[in-house]
């Protein structure tokens, strides 16, 4: 799989993009790439509606690799190679985004399959949860 990145696309078509393949991660840009195992700065942050072609060296129309088996690691250098953008990829934990710093060495599937695990315990947890709590009659 492939995204197509062209000198109108905005981010957050990139996003969405992702998104469709990966529903259990997010990507977020930022004008400085994280440290190796550290947080990327949210005052570094791109905002979404902005063109890649505004933010980065954009050259020419260029494609991004993101098939399951391509580390988070692999991606965001492709992506800051081509483009001059870090990206940060987030992986779902029930209701919150928790950024993947610690496990870049993971792939797309794994990231997406531990937040798909992590996001259905959660939700059933839940679940049961309200259902202890309820008073019945």
């Amino acid at each position: 799989m492939k995204l197509q990145i062209n000198s109108g696309t905005q981010i957050e078509e990139v996003q969405k993009e992702f998104s469709k393949v990966y529903p259990f991660l997010k990507i977020d840009f930022f004008k400085k790439p994280h440290a190796e195992n550290q947080l990327s700065q949210s005052k570094d942050r791109i905002n979404p509606e902005n063109k890649i072609s505004e933010e980065g060296k954009f050259i020419k129309a260029e494609s991004i690799d993101i098939s399951r088996h391509l580390t988070v690691a692999e991606l965001e250098m492709d992506f800051f190679n081509k483009f001059g953008i870090a990206l940060q990829v987030s992986r779902k934990s029930g209701n919150i985004w928790i950024e993947t710093s610690l496990t870049d060495d993971w792939t797309l599937e794994m990231q997406n399959n531990q937040g798909e695990e992590l996001s259905t315990y959660n939700s059933v947890s839940s679940m049961e949860e309200e259902l202890d709590t309820r008073e019945w009659v």
